[in-house]
């Protein structure tokens, strides 16, 4: 289920209420409904190659007449209605403090920006509405800020190579007499 959150984005209720009819495995997609979304839309996300595999290793649930319980995620083949009992000790295992299930969905956000998916896939993927509450989701961090001096050290290395080739100077390489 963490997994679930992590990379894909989806709201808790969203996963706790999540039937297998809504996961294609073969097509990579959740399909979620309208009446499975906070926002009443129906959303597609796509599930990546760990969270395939661990929704293919989850046991089936059967109910007391031995039939399959529709849903994704559950206890004693019962859906699951809370995740609080199992959360907290796994941060508390994990030496995480400050940290609640609903960070997840920012996760699934700032490593998707960081991925290279464009902020409108992103959106469609997680179902914010508005770029103003998905930006509240994107972390940038420290991390973020040298990677991008990164990708410009490159560029102008690059560019500046480019234009030595072609005989034309960079502002780095001209002077500026008063």
């Amino acid at each position: 289920m963490l997994i679930c959150a992590y990379h894909t984005g989806m709201r808790r209720g969203e996963i706790l209420k999540l039937t297998w009819d809504r996961v294609d495995l073969k097509a990579g997609l959740i399909r979620l409904k309208e009446a499975d979304t906070k926002t009443g839309e129906p959303r597609s996300i796509p599930i990546g190659q760990e969270l395939s595999e661990v929704l293919r290793r989850l046991p089936i649930a059967l109910d007391p007449q031995g039939q399959r319980v529709p849903y994704v995620f559950t206890r004693n083949g019962q859906p699951m209605k809370s995740i609080r009992e199992v959360f907290a000790p796994v941060c508390r295992d994990a030496s995480i403090a400050q940290f609640v299930f609903h960070d997840l969905r920012h996760t699934a956000v700032t490593n998707m920006r960081r991925a290279g998916v464009d902020a409108l896939t992103a959106m469609k993927i997680t179902g914010h509405k508005t770029m103003a509450v998905f930006k509240r989701y994107n972390t940038i961090d420290e991390p973020d800020l040298l990677a991008a001096r990164q990708r410009v050290d490159s560029y102008m290395e690059q560019n500046s190579h480019q234009n030595s080739h072609r005989g034309e100077t960079t502002p780095s390489q001209s002077h500026v007499t008063p």
